[in-house]
């Protein structure tokens, strides 16, 4: 039986100067700070490290704040942050945070004034052809080179957190795990049949399909989980937890022991939970964690629910 999610808590994204990184996601993607973790050095295992680590990090959250997920911005102190963000829209692993915006045009001469990278101006894509669902969307790159994509929607006020995508080499075989394991619910998709790859900086035609997985009782932050079709499918999602760029997704979960067996008999294969110190701003000793890979070998990550100090 599939673990019990209670929601989706952060993805994670590695930077090399957090302060720089803090102003990008503040001025330009809109996003509001939350909580600070800056812990002292602390064994590394869990995360699949030797020796000692230590980072610091903030949890920047649209104006729902901690009701809806939100991103950890992480820059490593011990180790350093190493290698860089995938520059390849099709390759395998996390490659795109994506945001709902009410005024796209806006965002966009915001960034472009700032003199932020971008794939393109904004332009219609095609998402679902049987509905007739087409998007304006725009991609620009954060200052490691994270892709970080915008669509426009009247109904939001502010700039909202909307999914994260993994790309996949079988969405059958994903689908199956992603729901098998994780009890995630597909809730539409996207097959639009070859179009311009022009949005993600990609020459000619591209051909993709997708599913947009949920957390079953929650619709506030989705896996957009995609199979390239044309071009296929390159690379290796990202092994190295320092790794600059997206790493991890954190799901909160009630009983992370009970979990930890439920994903042994899934036959999913991760290490133990671990215990981490998150710093002296928080109001908790500390959280249960544990990581494992998705078929592919994408890092997914479970958080026990904490319970703070009285």
């Amino acid at each position: 039986m599939a673990i019990s999610i209670q929601n989706v808590m952060h993805v994670n994204i590695n930077c090399s100067d957090l302060e720089r990184s803090l102003i990008f996601y503040r001025d330009i993607v809109g996003l509001q700070t939350g909580s600070h973790t800056n812990p002292v050095p602390q064994d590394g295992a869990g995360f699949g490290m030797k020796g000692q680590v230590q980072w610091d990090a903030h949890i920047l959250q649209d104006a729902r704040g901690f009701s809806g997920p939100g991103i950890d911005l992480l820059e490593w102190k011990q180790p350093g942050p190493c290698g860089r963000p995938h520059t390849e829209p099709n390759h395998l692993g996390f490659f795109r945070v994506c945001l709902l915006v009410p005024n796209i045009d806006a965002v966009y001469q915001r960034a472009v004034s700032s003199g932020v990278a971008c794939e393109s101006p904004p332009v219609e894509v095609p998402v679902d052809p049987d509905s007739g669902l087409i998007v304006r969307v725009f991609v620009c790159r954060d200052p490691d080179g994270t892709a970080i994509e915008f669509v426009q929607e009247e109904s939001v006020s502010q700039a909202q957190l909307i999914h994260v995508n993994v790309n996949c080499s079988d969405l059958s075989r994903s689908l199956d795990w992603y729901e098998g394991v994780l009890g995630l619910q597909v809730r539409g998709g996207s097959h639009p049949g070859p179009v311009s790859g022009s949005a993600f900086g990609m020459d000619g035609q591209v051909e993709w399909d997708a599913r947009f997985l949920w957390p079953s009782e929650h619709d506030t932050f989705a896996i957009d989980l995609l199979e390239w079709k044309t071009p296929a499918p390159v690379g290796k999602p990202t092994a190295r937890a320092n790794q600059l760029g997206l790493y991890r997704m954190a799901f909160m979960v009630e009983d992370i022991h009970a979990c930890f067996d439920e994903l042994g008999s899934l036959g999913v294969d991760c290490g133990p939970p671990v215990f981490l110190d998150m710093g002296p701003e928080i109001p908790i000793e500390g959280v249960w964690a544990l990581f494992f890979p998705d078929p592919d070998g994408t890092c997914m990550e479970l958080i026990e629910t904490p319970k703070l100090d009285e």
